[in-house]
């Protein structure tokens, strides 16, 4: 992966890489409302404007469900168009764009993921309510023997590549071995 920019004053980060035989990814990493509008324009303008089919993939991480008294929430949000990715920071954001709600609340736009009901009603608390959501799990055919497959067996089946999914920090495992070893 290559940094290109950086600019502290914006708190955004631009990145392209490549990856296993694919072109190169632009990848917008932000916490500000105003980058989130000038990539939705340029996504806009550059893809979805002329495409019969609008379609973007939506996927969210979330807050910590562990803490007391606190409703989980959609703490990154982030959205793919052809090769352009947006990863935007929205728990630290300066503000919410009305024109990301409106981005993501528009009905001729289709939002793909895996398992995207949960990552649309995590995003209610930040007053964004989504109704052309597409559960790609439920929508295209399971490439695997698995009973639910993930989003990389479904791209890597369809896009022909071997990507392998990071494997999860598991915070509970790590204290369970720590206490094994004392």
């Amino acid at each position: 992966m290559e940094h290109l920019v950086r600019d502290p004053a914006c708190r955004t980060r631009v990145y392209y890489l490549t990856a296993e035989r694919m072109e190169a990814f632009k990848v917008t990493d932000t916490l500000r409302a105003r980058m989130v509008e000038k990539w939705i324009w340029c996504v806009k303008r550059e893809f979805l404007d002329a495409a019969t089919t609008k379609c973007v993939g939506l996927d969210c991480e979330f807050t910590d469900p562990r803490k007391a008294g606190e409703e989980q929430r959609a703490a990154v949000l982030q959205l793919s168009v052809a090769s352009e990715t947006l990863v935007f920071h929205i728990i630290h954001a300066n503000k919410v764009a009305q024109m990301l709600k409106n981005f993501l609340e528009d009905g001729n736009i289709r939002f793909c993921g895996a398992a995207i009901g949960n990552d649309v009603k995590k995003l209610r608390p930040h007053g964004i309510h989504n109704t052309s959501a597409y559960d790609l799990q439920k929508v295209v055919p399971n490439p695997t023997t698995k009973p639910t497959p993930s989003l990389y067996d479904l791209a890597n089946h369809t896009i022909g590549t071997n990507l392998e999914q990071k494997k999860k920090y598991n915070h509970k495992n790590m204290m369970d071995a720590a206490a094994q070893e004392k």
